[in-house]
């Protein structure tokens, strides 16, 4: 029996460290001292002085592949500062984001990346994709017009008031609404909602939702300002089609400067600020209270002159009876002669009862016109100066209303005002004079 045959040479054995700082040289000679933009999605997120990141790729719902990275204390100061306000919704999980870093091989912890940079442009260009994308699409389904299109009641009092409860924007629009100078009064109903972060688009729908239309005049939509990226709410599709659908008028006040979002595009009117939309509110107010006001004096102006007409109407209808009367007194005194000069021949004593009989008959019907006739003219006569009471100013004053008038004239357009101009404003009790600084024709 034949002994086996000897094993062929072994393959060289490498430690771990040795084939480890293998790999390290092999990536050092193809990546080192080389800095690469990449796009990952932050797939985890821990900050404890340095930023500690798990990335990701995901393609077709399939993960293909996956890489640790840092970011050391220094650059995240550096770097938290030049994406600003934008930072904290830029480096979170579930963003993806552009950034630039170096390979890193450890031989204890792997393979990870070294992030140098981050790209603040890319996130924003991306959310005005999505707008913009939005946009194309309720452009196609029609529903661009819809809300600004809508009728504005001529008195926006009851209010749905859609923001957080207890944000800056909440309290800023509710002051200001209540301090007007015109003390004019709102009612206003708050449905909260967060106005930023991942649910919050969701929210501001199911708030939405709770509207009941025939309760309210006016949706009014407020937030703070903050991130650019925090208006991507106010982008979200299915929120704007909520919002062209709504059957009362949307007033929005989002609280940026310079950016614009969809529901900005969709609402009634769109605001910057909270504030903006309280002042709209007060002076859409006021143009009511002063239309109304001019309309009551043309109608007081009109009344008047038909009063005056009519009372000239009526001194002359009561002249007529006069005359009327004492025609009628003359003729039944010529009638009484007659009848004297026919009974000469009858008892003095029958003629003197005949006599008196006639004069008395006379005398009543006369009174008994002229007390009729009298008494027409008081009743429309105090028709009349009731109709005219309920005109006057004072009536209007008690229930909130102001006069503001210029040189003596009421004021109902603000082209009638210039810088400086001094005006003074009739309260039902008392009045104030004031100096116009600034005018803002179109409301």
């Amino acid at each position: 029996m034949s002994s086996p045959a000897p094993p062929p040479d072994p393959s060289p054995v490498y430690t771990l460290g040795k084939l480890a700082r293998a790999v390290q040289r092999q990536i050092e000679a193809a990546a080192g001292g080389r800095s690469y933009w990449v796009r990952a999605e932050v797939a985890g997120l821990k900050e404890k002085g340095h930023a500690y990141l798990d990335l990701a790729e995901d393609r077709n719902g399939e993960r293909v592949a996956v890489m640790r990275a840092v970011i050391w204390k220094d650059k995240l100061a550096r770097i938290r500062a030049e994406l600003g306000a934008d930072a904290d919704a830029i480096l979170k999980e579930g963003v993806e984001i552009l950034f630039q870093a170096r390979v890193n091989y450890h031989l204890v912890h792997g393979l990870s990346l070294t992030i140098e940079a981050v790209d603040p442009t890319f996130n924003l260009g991306a959310l005005e994709r999505r707008k913009q994308a939005t946009l194309a699409t309720l452009r196609q389904e029609g529903l661009m017009d819809l809300n600004r299109l809508l009728p504005v009641p001529r008195v926006m009092q009851r209010i749905a008031l859609v923001t957080s409860t207890g944000s800056a924007a909440h309290a800023d629009f509710t002051r200001h609404l209540a301090d007007n100078e015109h003390g004019f009064r709102f009612h206003v109903r708050v449905f909260n909602t967060a106005v930023q972060g991942d649910n919050a688009a969701y929210e501001l729908g199911r708030a939405l939702a709770r509207i009941d239309a025939s309760r309210f005049d006016v949706v009014v939509l407020v937030r703070g300002g903050g991130s650019k990226l925090d208006l991507e709410a106010f982008n979200d599709l299915d929120l704007a089609r909520a919002v062209a659908r709504l059957p009362l008028p949307v007033l929005t006040g989002i609280g940026h400067d310079v950016d614009t979002t969809v529901l900005d595009h969709l609402a009634n009117r769109a605001f910057k600020t909270p504030t903006d939309v309280a002042d709209h509110l007060v002076d859409h107010a006021q143009t009511f209270v002063q239309a109304l006001l001019e309309r009551m004096t043309l109608l007081r102006h009109r009344v008047l002159s038909s009063f005056a007409r009519r009372r000239t109407v009526l001194l002359a209808r009561a002249g007529q009876l006069a005359h009327a009367a004492g025609a009628r007194v003359r003729r039944e005194r010529r009638l009484m002669d007659t009848a004297v000069q026919v009974l000469r021949t009858a008892p003095l004593r029958r003629v003197r009862q005949v006599e008196r009989t006639r004069l008395e008959d006379a005398r009543a019907t006369l009174a008994h016109d002229a007390q009729r006739g009298l008494q027409m003219l008081a009743m429309q006569l105090r028709g009349m100066e009731d109709a005219l009471g309920l005109l006057r100013p004072e009536k209007l004053l008690v229930r909130g209303f102001s006069i503001t008038r210029l040189h003596g004239t009421a004021v109902n357009d603000a082209h009638a005002l210039r810088p400086g101009d001094e005006v003074v404003t009739t309260f039902a009790h008392g009045s104030a004079r004031s100096t116009i600084t600034s005018v803002d024709p179109d409301g």
